[in-house]
């Protein structure tokens, strides 16, 4: 019987049945209380006991093997200046028309690109922010390090962040779900993307065909010409949506075999300059190369299949000249070879002919800011085209935008490319942005709101640069 024991027997049957004494009760520091009477001493050596037992007890052994710590993080800390502005950003305690994450990104690269570490408190927040901003992750993956990576090792939440030793790797790919595996692959192709390819093929007929078309797209991920046997030989499989896959790949590799093929078939078709003959009906090398019977809206059959066949063709076969005299069809296959193959000479020639968001967005900075700058119209067509224009924007495009727009009182385009315009205006525009603000009259609060919040977002990222400079 323990001491406790004999202490609930006593305090059941009475003192007056069974004497209780506190020195000899065995309870630890029982014997030095003083107690006024027998009830007293029961008292008083339960409370003893129940605090020993609740904070004196003894865990089992852990028998479990101990992780390795982190290893050392060599980068300088941030500024305690830029460590306090990132923990305003991943709290939200900064609220902005825009959001904070276009900002914490700022923050991400800036902390990259120089070097700098954010403080280990910060870690768990950043990792929670990657968790629900998945356009984030690369980027803090960047900047978390090896105490980061981790610490992400020990929730699941978090196992994006993790890093898979090299030994683990078969393993894990082995062993995983096919998100898991998925997950592996896409990381493993920004590192190593021989190794991925080389677990895709070694696993490629056995696998059914949703694991072999969701392992085929993580190839989007440092794509390269090592990577086209595999995907010519899923031309050939039994799979629908696996043979959409690899085509919709070797789409972007204009040096591949099914690229100078179709180069072939369009070549046939050509009839000089930006005029081509309509193809019938594909033969059966046409339909494993991705001809479909798809049809483009409010196009027939072989309008369709000559833009597949010109989308997938490479561009070097024609000439950028040719656009002012090309049919629609012409030019929406070659806009789709064009944004495919990140042609810049044709993405310009294209945006400068019909400028749509979806070329503005593929150009450089400087080449949108130079088609953009040249435009005359400031209405919504051109809000749209602007709010699509990669960042981050000269400075002089950024404080000649702002200026037009006020000018204009284009109140309707400032609050179409606002987002882009807090992302991408250079610093150098903040003091035409106040400007702009300071002048506006009180029947003007939508169009403030919108001025204060792309002021605000300037002063944020000018803040950044001083603090990483």
């Amino acid at each position: 019987m323990t001491p406790w024991d004999d202490l609930l027997g006593t305090a059941l049957v009475g003192t007056g049945r069974r004497p209780f004494d506190l020195t000899a009760s065995g309870i630890p520091g029982a014997g030095s209380v003083t107690a006024e009477s027998p009830e007293a001493a029961v008292l008083a050596a339960a409370a003893i006991a129940a605090g020993h037992r609740r904070a004196g007890w003894m865990p089992p052994v852990w028998r479990g093997t101990p992780r390795r710590p982190a290893a050392p993080d060599d980068r300088p800390e941030c500024t305690p200046a830029a460590a306090q502005l990132l923990e305003l950003l991943l709290t939200k305690a900064i609220r902005l028309e825009v959001g904070t994450e276009l900002l914490t990104g700022d923050w991400l690269a800036a902390a990259r690109d120089t070097g700098r570490r954010p403080p280990y408190p910060l870690l768990p927040e950043l990792l929670r922010f990657g968790t629900t901003t998945a356009t984030a992750r690369p980027l803090v993956r960047d900047v978390l390090g090896p105490r980061g990576a981790w610490l992400a090792g020990h929730n699941p939440a978090w196992s994006w962040a993790a890093t898979v030793p090299p030994a683990d790797v078969a393993e894990r790919f082995a062993t995983g779900t096919r998100a898991e595996r998925v997950a592996l692959l896409t990381d493993l192709r920004a590192t190593a993307p021989g190794r991925a390819r080389e677990l895709i093929e070694e696993t490629w007929a056995d696998e059914p065909a949703a694991t072999r078309a969701a392992f085929l797209d993580t190839l989007r991920t440092g794509l390269s010409g090592d990577d086209e046997p595999l995907l010519e030989r899923a031309l050939d499989d039994r799979a629908a949506t696996v043979r959409a896959a690899a085509t919709a790949l070797l789409d972007h590799l204009p040096g591949s075999a099914r690229a100078r093929r179709m180069a072939e078939r369009a070549q046939r078709l050509h009839q000089g300059r930006g005029a081509f003959d309509l193809p019938g009906e594909p033969d059966d090398a046409a339909r494993r190369d991705g001809v479909t019977d798809h049809r483009e809206p409010g196009l027939g059959r072989g309008a369709s299949r000559l833009i597949q066949i010109l989308a997938a063709a490479p561009l070097s076969a024609w000439d950028p000249d040719w656009i002012p005299e090309a049919g629609h069809d012409v030019l929406l296959g070659w806009t789709k070879a064009a944004l495919r193959q990140r042609d810049q000479e044709w993405l310009a020639a294209l945006a400068r002919h019909q400028p749509t968001p979806e070329l503005i967005a593929a150009l450089t900075p400087a080449a949108a800011a130079e088609i953009l700058g040249g435009s005359r119209k400031l209405d919504a067509r051109f809000g749209a085209l602007l709010a699509a224009a990669p960042g981050p924007w000269p400075a002089e495009f950024s404080t000649g935008i702002v200026g037009r727009l006020r000018t204009a009182k284009a109140e309707a385009v400032l609050r179409l490319a606002a987002r882009a315009m807090a992302e991408h205006l250079h610093p150098a525009a903040l003091a035409a942005v106040e400007n702009w603000l300071l002048a506006l009259g009180t029947e003007h609060k939508p169009t403030a709101r919108t001025l204060r919040g792309i002021a605000h977002a300037l002063t944020i990222r000018a803040t950044i640069r001083q603090e990483f400079t």
